[in-house]
């Protein structure tokens, strides 16, 4: 599997955001994209994710074309775990019934130790109202593993973690690429959180 972008051109207000864009992320990957704020890293992913359409460009993953100027696949239908900067969690439905939203068979036995190690055995009955900042980002980032993407897709995934919690959840990301041979797209502000990510790309929307 691998996620290819070419040529990718996204303008906001007249303005242009992203210019001739281009990278490729293997399986087992995980690409770091950086870059000042208002840059254009979440419009990045989201483009990626199919929530907007780029002016120009394409996007390919495990060989499937997402997005070209003759192909558009509606985001329901790209097969990508998308953990968001908001967590994006269904309000009437608790922890629990977050992650397994849209758990995969194949990862089943897997979701008693993706609990354990993000640390939300006592927080599964919560409804999300009732859970911290940092409780919302692990079950958002449980439920995008879970589901068994074909692409994860992380937006700012630390920035309400603690040391120990950051920790945990990067190891279990690089365990869940590589268990799924899938790439990974990673934006964040801060590259000092990310003590046991292996970067192997770096994209800077500078």
């Amino acid at each position: 599997m691998s996620l290819i972008v070419k040529n990718l051109v996204f303008s906001f207000n007249n303005s242009l955001l992203i210019k001739n864009l281009d990278f490729e992320i293997n399986k087992n990957e995980v690409g770091l994209v950086g870059g000042a704020s208002g840059i254009g890293k979440s419009t990045l992913l989201n483009i990626i994710s199919g929530l907007l359409k780029p002016d120009l460009g394409s996007v390919v993953c495990d060989g499937i074309v997402l997005n070209d100027k003759n192909n558009f696949v509606e985001p329901e239908n790209r097969d990508i775990g998308y953990v968001f900067q908001d967590f994006a969690l269904f309000p009437h439905i608790n922890a629990e019934s977050n992650m397994r939203y849209a758990l995969s068979k194949d990862l089943s036995d897997f979701y008693s130790e993706v609990v354990e190690s993000l640390k939300l055995k006592n927080h599964l009955k919560k409804m999300p109202h009732e859970l911290s900042g940092g409780q919302k980002q692990r079950v958002s980032i449980a439920r995008a593993i879970l589901m068994k993407p074909s692409l994860l897709l992380l937006d700012e995934p630390f920035s309400n973690l603690d040391y120990e919690n950051i920790e945990s959840a990067q190891i279990l990301i690089m365990k869940v690429i590589e268990k799924l041979k899938i790439p990974c797209v990673l934006v964040t502000h801060d590259t000092s959180q990310l003590k046991r990510l292996e970067i192997a790309k770096r994209m800077d929307l500078n």
